[in-house]
């Protein structure tokens, strides 16, 4: 019994330390979000009045045409997985044809590919489309690597219900269309939303493609925005902290409202893989 308590006591007092671990950059950046450089000096570590609200009313003045940008990109990239993962997903889950094994074993090596040895082959791929300084670019480069996880992850999901429902819709007459639209996608509404907020984190947050295809503002993400904030020198550290704080709302909103759909995505589907 003792031995029963004291277990859960330091696996309360872990939880606490990584959770204090976890939240206490955030407290800095809030506290620092509302500080001139000389309060940022004397009380960098503690809260002090008066908070310089107007610090987030500068920022989002300069930074809200950087987050409709990636809103955008965001929105479409989730979108173009979403129907990569779909239909591959449920050709590989329904259907047998010849190589199917190395083409799905093509689609994962994909996964396996480092980011980083594909920059510059996009970027000559992109600049001889003309795409680069759009936001096409922004969403089109991402979205043959993530399309890939996305694949496996609904190709599982889909092995898993039962193939009599599939069958007994073709008998009644449904088009393969149909059946992956009204049937399939409706029960496989967890993984859609664990490969939605993947997508929507990798969307939102990336950083190194962004600054490879985009010069000037035409097609900027807020990732990229933040680090043109200008404002007072006096206040200019407070205003990018409100930057950032303003950056991290949609995400933050994002994990509130789809935490249970996206852990019950990835156990139901990434599990069974």
């Amino acid at each position: 019994m003792k031995g029963s308590r004291a277990g859960r006591g330091i696996h309360y007092g872990c939880t606490a330390l990584l959770l204090a671990l976890t939240l206490f950059p955030f407290y800095l950046l809030l506290i620092s979000s509302g500080k001139d450089k000389g309060q940022l000096i004397r009380h960098f570590w503690t809260p002090v009045a008066p908070f310089h609200w107007e610090h987030y009313g500068i920022a989002l003045k300069q930074l809200w045409p950087f987050l409709l940008h990636s809103v955008w990109i965001t929105l479409c990239l989730i979108l173009c997985v979403l129907i990569n993962g779909l239909t591959a997903g449920y050709a590989f889950a329904r259907f047998q044809f010849a190589g199917k094994g190395l083409l799905f074993a093509v689609v994962m090596s994909l996964v396996l590919i480092p980011g980083f040895l594909l920059l510059i082959p996009q970027f000559m791929l992109f600049r001889s489309l003309g795409l680069l300084n759009t936001l096409s670019a922004q969403f089109l480069g991402p979205m043959a690597g993530a399309s890939s996880l996305a694949v496996l992850l609904i190709r599982t999901f889909f092995e898993g219900i039962p193939r009599s429902l599939t069958d007994a819709a073709a008998v009644e007459g449904a088009g393969e269309l149909r059946i992956l639209t009204q049937i399939m996608l409706p029960l496989s509404l967890p993984v859609v939303a664990a490969v939605s907020v993947m997508n929507a984190l990798l969307g939102w947050n990336n950083y190194v493609w962004p600054l490879v295809v985009t010069s000037g503002d035409r097609a900027k993400p807020v990732i990229l925005g933040l680090s043109s904030l200008t404002g007072p020198m006096d206040s200019i550290l407070g205003i990018q902290m409100a930057g950032y704080v303003l950056a991290s709302v949609p995400l933050l909103l994002l994990f509130l409202f789809s935490t249970k759909a996206f852990v019950h995505g990835m156990t139901s589907g990434a599990v069974k893989a």
